[in-house]
């Protein structure tokens, strides 16, 4: 289990006018995520959900990319389990029912470009270089990104990002739809910020209906999240020492008991 770790000073969080503003705040290391980052990230989606007062999300990173995934560091601290920071925080993301909105620029890789099929409204410049580097890793994706991609861009677009790992732009992924719209790096946030007032002022019950309906369920997306966590944290195991593929099934059965 990864020890209990204080607010992120690298995650920085703003109300305006109802939008709770997050910025990853990590430029010098690309935005790269923490487990400080992800564990206070996760604190502040299930804050927005549920404060009444906080009607938007917006997620954005500082300087010249989005983020650049998981922190190679952070890699020390799976196997991850339920209440840990990852899971936290993929659930976390799942499970707002508020609007999300993206704005991204530079890097999206790994978990950069898979928590974007959870956003409602995605901002991206056409220049954006979005990468799922799972299987050149040796591990599984995350965020429910093996059921919720194909969903989005069609079975065979997912199988080539996910086979083979490559970049794609944030052109490619406006036309293939895995983003909402282009827009050019100036008027990023802004943009985002704007889409974010917009669906603030929608009926709360009407937009949480309407995203109900648009998705699958969230438990079947939860399930999913679990399942590929599980898989990662055997990945993981097996890198680090052979043979503790059992064991580290094992370990996750009795963490679910």
């Amino acid at each position: 289990m990864t020890p209990d770790i204080c607010a992120s000073p690298e995650i920085v969080d703003s109300i305006e006018n109802g939008v709770c503003i997050i910025k990853l705040n990590r430029s010098s290391k690309k935005n790269a995520l923490t487990m400080p980052m992800f564990k206070r990230l996760a604190e502040l989606l299930r804050q927005a959900d549920s404060q009444e007062d906080t009607k938007a999300v917006v997620l954005h990173g500082d300087g010249n990319d989005f983020t650049a995934g998981h922190d190679l560091q952070a890699f020390l601290h799976w196997p991850q389990q339920n209440q840990d920071p990852v899971p936290l925080f993929l659930h976390a993301l799942a499970g707002l029912g508020k609007p999300l909105i993206f704005a991204v620029r530079g890097s999206a890789i790994g978990i950069g470009a898979t928590m974007l099929l959870h956003g409602d409204w995605v901002c991206c410049t056409a220049e954006a270089q979005l990468c799922l580097p799972f299987a050149n890793l040796g591990i599984g994706p995350e965020a429910a990104s093996s059921l919720l991609l194909p969903q989005m861009i069609g079975l065979q677009r997912a199988k080539r990002l996910l086979y083979g790992g490559e970049r794609f732009s944030g052109q490619d992924a406006y036309d293939w739809g895995f983003v909402t719209e282009l827009v050019d790096s100036q008027n990023l946030l802004s943009t985002a910020i704007g889409r974010a007032n917009e669906l603030a002022h929608k009926s709360p019950k009407s937009f949480a209906k309407i995203k109900s309906l648009l998705g699958l369920s969230e438990a079947i997306i939860s399930k999913r999240i679990d399942d590929e966590i599980e898989f990662i944290n055997k990945s993981i195991l097996e890198k680090s020492h052979p043979g503790m593929e059992t064991q580290a099934l094992n370990a996750s059965q009795r963490a679910e008991k």
